[in-house]
């Protein structure tokens, strides 16, 4: 995939495997204490980064059918998946994470340099072709593989 920025194909194609070195030998109850009260817990942010494949191929897809279609905000209060894998072991919820990014490394591989070209509109950041579409979503990504170290190495009070 030569037609994203280096950097960009990179954490693509590497970045989700910080989630297995993150969390992958820490038990389960480790990965559940509430650390910061009232926000989500290590393995909270997992499973939305685990949803979260499911959501932007959605939108990849839409943004090769249709003509710059337009996003609705995602609201994790009413995602039935973000449920359900808040309810599985790690290792389940590691299996499922990487074997949907390889689906989604296979599906990007497979587009032309015309359909990364493509727009959406996200709500709240705007207009972005689908190279900016996955760089939003590694940017995003990154963000919660941040949040989830900080998560497992804070000391219990």
């Amino acid at each position: 995939m030569p037609r994203l920025p280096f950097s960009v194909d990179t954490r693509f194609r590497t970045q989700h495997l910080s989630l297995a070195e993150i969390t992958a030998n820490l038990p389960q109850e480790h990965l559940q204490r509430e650390v910061r009260p009232g926000k989500w817990t290590a393995f909270e942010n997992a499973a939305h980064l685990a949803v979260f494949h499911p959501v932007y191929m959605q939108r990849f897809k839409r943004i090769l059918e249709e003509d710059e279609p337009v996003f609705e905000r995602y609201v994790w209060e009413n995602d039935d998946l973000f449920a359900q894998y808040k309810n599985v072991r790690n290792a389940a919820l590691l299996d499922v994470y990487r074997k949907d990014r390889e689906s989604m490394i296979a599906f990007i591989d497979g587009l032309d340099e015309k359909a990364l070209r493509r727009y959406g509109t996200h709500p709240v950041y705007g207009r972005f072709d689908m190279a900016q579409w996955i760089e939003l979503f590694i940017l995003h990504e990154a963000h919660h593989l941040f949040t989830i170290f900080q998560l497992v190495h804070t000391k219990s009070s």
